[in-house]
């Protein structure tokens, strides 16, 4: 496990959300039950940025879009 990643476990579920960035986009990629589930990619933002999406997904406060 890197220091990308978050690991929860909520309603007999386990989710991970591992975070990412480049120069040019950060993101996020969202795991339950070991299967991957979605991707997402937000443009010009930061690590930190990054980050903070995917603690909010891991606490049940921003759902993934789409």
């Amino acid at each position: 496990m890197s220091n990308n990643t978050i690991l929860a476990e909520k309603a007999g579920q386990s989710l991970k959300a591992e975070f990412f960035a480049t120069e040019s986009t950060a993101g996020i990629r969202c795991f339950i039950n070991g299967e991957f589930v979605k991707e997402e990619v937000y443009e010009n933002k930061t690590m930190q940025f990054a980050q903070s999406a995917a603690q909010n997904w891991i606490a049940g406060i921003t759902p993934l879009n789409g």
